[in-house]
């Protein structure tokens, strides 16, 4: 719960791409913490919710100028 009610200028999407990172890359920390929510799922699942939730950080960052 914590990383989801870090600083408000953070973007709570990014601390789940990084969790999403961590359950593909088979951490274990992360299963403990995160797997439940994602019991039964397939790698390639949640590889495509990563790409999903990559896609939506990289549209709500404001554009360099």
């Amino acid at each position: 719960m914590e990383r989801w009610l870090a600083k408000a200028d953070s973007h709570p999407l990014a601390k789940r791409e990084a969790d999403l990172a961590l359950l593909l890359a088979n951490d274990t920390v992360a299963w403990e913490k995160y797997g439940q929510f994602y019991e039964g799922w397939a790698p390639a699942e949640i590889a495509e919710l990563l790409k999903a939730v990559r896609a939506a950080v990289n549209r709500s960052k404001p554009e360099a100028t």
